[in-house]
């Protein structure tokens, strides 16, 4: 698998299974990945790590791909949008029940068939207003 718009697609797929070992065989060692909030970490684990707390607070977690863009075979721009409802724990916030809607983007990179660098932008704020809570 080399191509970066199938190697994006696989990975939403992985994350809508829930195969956690899946989505980590995706990842290069030394990938790079960029969560929401801009924080940067090396390697599959990082990614793990936050998909795992977003299940969590989001049990029904659901992906809708509305548009990916493809610039070439090594890179992928997927738009998309997260669903679910908030009955666990997020970071600080305790469950609201509350349903959020968050409007989302995936920046890939592939090289020899493995995510090498991955960052998703989505408004926290968005997010937060849509829970009833406020940053602290």
């Amino acid at each position: 698998m080399s191509d970066a718009a199938e190697l994006h697609r696989t990975m939403f797929d992985a994350i809508q299974r829930r195969d956690f070992h899946a989505l980590g065989q995706l990842f290069a060692a030394d990938a790079i990945h960029t969560s929401g909030d801009g924080e940067s970490a090396t390697g599959p684990e990082p990614v793990i790590a936050e998909v795992q707390a977003f299940v969590t607070a989001f049990p029904d977690l659901a992906i809708d791909i509305r548009h990916q863009h493809v610039p070439d075979a090594s890179r992928s721009i997927v738009e998309y949008t997260f669903r679910g409802t908030q009955s666990g724990p997020l970071e600080d916030v305790p469950p609201t029940g509350n349903e959020v809607a968050v409007a989302a983007c995936s920046v890939l990179e592939a090289k020899h068939g493995t995510i090498r660098r991955e960052s998703d932008y989505y408004d926290t704020m968005a997010m937060l207003a849509q829970l009833n809570v406020t940053p602290a």
